[in-house]
């Protein structure tokens, strides 16, 4: 059941973020889909494995759901939100859009554990809410000299 809900819904973004008009270039977004895969692998094994804060189901679909999402659908938020925030000029709403990401990967997040994917122990959606602001805005820095890099290498 999660694993049929979660790709449906890693498609439907894969589906929006693939149709609709990006201002960020491939590299740029290969460089965030990198960037935020290696940070929440990290923190990942980390909280599972030393601090045993989560507990993933021991099926085989609950971790088929489990690495679909974070290798798939929360890079994909991450960049459809630093894309979207390439265009806005208005500062408020470019917080209201990074905590609407947040938020939504901590919401589908909590959906996991709802499911059965996840069980926390040591854990909770405050703590998720941290991570994953601290990635974003990882991201987001890195994105911002990454491409800062890039203009210099070209005007050269």
């Amino acid at each position: 059941m999660a694993f049929a809900l979660y790709s449906t819904i890693t498609l439907l973004a894969v589906i929006y973020f693939t149709v609709r008009p990006k201002v960020l270039n491939t590299l740029e977004l290969t460089m965030i889909f990198l960037v935020v895969m290696y940070l929440d692998s990290n923190i990942m094994d980390f909280v599972m494995l030393n601090v045993k804060g989560i507990v993933l189901a021991k099926s085989t679909a609950a971790h088929f759901t489990f690495y679909f999402t974070f290798i798939g659908l929360y890079p994909l938020i991450i960049a459809c939100c630093i894309d979207h925030i390439r265009k806005m000029k208005a500062k408020l709403f470019k917080v209201l859009m990074i905590l609407a990401a947040v938020m939504s990967i901590v919401g589908l997040e909590q959906g996991l554990t709802q499911l059965n994917v996840l069980t926390y122990k040591n854990w909770n959606w405050l703590y998720d809410f941290a991570q994953w602001l601290c990635i974003y805005l990882i991201t987001y820095y890195l994105h911002s000299l990454f491409r800062k890099l890039v203009l210099k290498e070209l005007t050269h």
